[in-house]
């Protein structure tokens, strides 16, 4: 939401005439129960707009979308001419068609299933996004496991000891490699509209995103939907509702149109606070413990404090990187704080908890030296250590899932080795009602809802196929393998 009236009535006019006021795809929204029930269907729909229902859903002892209806006897008395068995299809040769949706939480995404919805689908999987949990990086893990650049577009380059990118690099889309594996993303001056319209750029993004898949030229299609977090970001969880709405209607329409030989894979980023929350004021309580804010590294009492979107996590590069923790650790709104040190990641949490982080293979160690800050000693408990004191990749996984911080060990270690080309020194993961990033943003956004942190709500996402169903726990870079290996082929296809 813009706070300056005339500001905003500009920049609504603008993205107006950019993006349009059409409905989004043709296939109408509301399903018919009456006509449902008649003929024993779980959905009804009038897919041709005159005013009859002509396309059914029928649903297996799971729940799930197993056959769809086309057409009626009579009056409608009848029921569906041509009955299609979905799992009876050879689909072999049919479009793979990747929704890929910004910002949207496990939870919100699993009550919309359990509700009844998107029952073509398998039931979701529960992801954990990497940590710093931002779109560049979540996306790469699922797509391609390339690092990006830095954290954000704007990052700090050691080699340069300057800040390097920003907003014209993000809009070059310098920090998003995946992008070249996309059939279908809106152009990047829409991401900037999609938090000023949202509802409208939406829409727009559904529209073309239709006309892409119908000019399609391979039988892999790959859709990017950006404004579904600008919807979240302005509305919260009724944001996100509005787009599993509409996105429903998008499958509808292309299970309708190519009778079931369509191949359909959904899945998002990241998960989102759901907390309306404000500017952390981070650059005070540094200067307060005697720390020069800055943007070039000269003294060890320097900092460079990189503020770009406005996000649950702030990222942070110095030549002291140790004492800088230990600092932010104290301020108000700061959860965990982290840094590296000899192949090993040190975290402190705010009330003088410390921990470090080791790696031995695809095994990690939590060693407790003061209190437990990422509060899991008791989900430790639950899993056998190996000799050495580590706990297995899948075994941390299974037993986290559902703790504060998901997955910590293995994400806050890739956070700081290896997960970005140009890591930052000392990364904070953020209370929920608190945020960071740039005055100016700040003074022109209201933000009910974002992401970037390392707990639970913030990391946790989902994925979901019409393929087969996928682990209930997995890692973003654990999506590309499992679709492949559903698909017996590699995924992503590479773009000729």
């Amino acid at each position: 939401m813009i706070r300056q009236p005339l500001l905003y009535t500009l920049l609504i006019t603008v993205a107006t005439g950019l993006v349009g006021c059409g409905p989004a795809v043709h296939f109408p929204g509301p399903d018919m129960p009456e006509a449902a029930q008649l003929v024993g269907a779980f959905r009804a729909y009038d897919a041709d707009r005159d005013g009859t229902a002509d396309f059914f859903l029928f649903t297996n002892d799971l729940g799930r979308v197993d056959r769809i209806g086309f057409g009626l006897f009579g009056l409608g008395r009848g029921g569906p001419q041509t009955i299609v068995h979905l799992d009876e299809l050879d689909l072999a040769a049919a479009p793979h068609v990747v929704i890929i949706l910004d910002g949207i939480g496990y939870d919100v995404l699993r009550a919309f299933y359990d509700r009844g919805h998107l029952r073509y689908f398998h039931a979701p999987s529960r992801v954990v996004a990497p940590y710093p949990s931002m779109t560049d990086l979540c996306l790469e893990d699922a797509l391609t496991h390339r690092p990006a650049r830095g954290v954000e577009a704007k990052y700090f380059d050691r080699n340069a000891n300057a800040i390097a990118g920003g907003s014209l690099a993000y809009l070059r889309g310098d920090n998003q490699p995946y992008q070249a594996l996309l059939h279908y993303r809106a152009d990047l001056i829409m991401d900037a509209l999609g938090y000023i319209a949202p509802s409208r750029v939406y829409r727009h993004e559904l529209n073309a995103a239709k006309k892409a898949f119908d000019k399609r030229t391979s039988p892999e299609f790959i859709a990017y939907f950006v404004s579904s977090a600008g919807l979240g970001t302005a509305k919260g969880q009724a944001g996100q509702i509005e787009v599993l709405v509409n996105v429903e209607r998008l499958v509808n329409q292309l299970m309708y149109e190519t009778r079931g030989q369509v191949r359909l894979t959904m899945f998002s980023d990241h998960g989102h606070c759901y907390t309306r929350g404000t500017r952390i004021p981070l650059e005070k309580h540094l200067q307060a413990r005697g720390w020069n804010v800055t943007d070039t590294l000269k003294g060890p009492r320097d900092v460079v404090y990189v503020r770009f979107g406005l996000v649950t996590c702030a990222n942070f590069s110095t030549d002291s990187p140790a004492a800088l923790a230990t600092d932010l650790a104290a301020a108000e709104g700061v959860e965990v704080a982290s840094h590296a040190e000899d192949g090993r990641v040190v975290v402190y949490g705010p009330a003088g908890g410390k921990a470090v982080i080791g790696r031995a293979g695809d095994s990690y160690t939590y060693e407790m030296r003061e209190g437990d800050p990422l509060k899991l000693r008791e989900a430790l408990a639950t899993i056998s250590a190996n000799p050495d004191g580590s706990y297995n990749d899948a075994d941390l996984l299974a037993a986290t899932a559902d703790c504060e911080y998901p997955f910590a060990l293995q994400r806050l270690w890739r956070a700081h080795f290896g997960l970005v080309e140009n890591p930052p020194d000392v990364i904070v993961s953020l209370a929920d009602a608190y945020y960071s990033g740039t005055a100016w943003m700040d003074f022109f956004a209201t933000v009910a809802s974002t992401h970037g942190s390392l707990n639970r709500v913030n990391s946790t996402t989902f994925a979901m196929t019409t393929l087969a169903p996928l682990p209930p726990v997995m890692q973003s870079r654990d999506l590309a393998p499992a679709l492949g290996t559903l698909l017996g082929e590699p995924f992503p296809k590479r773009k000729p």
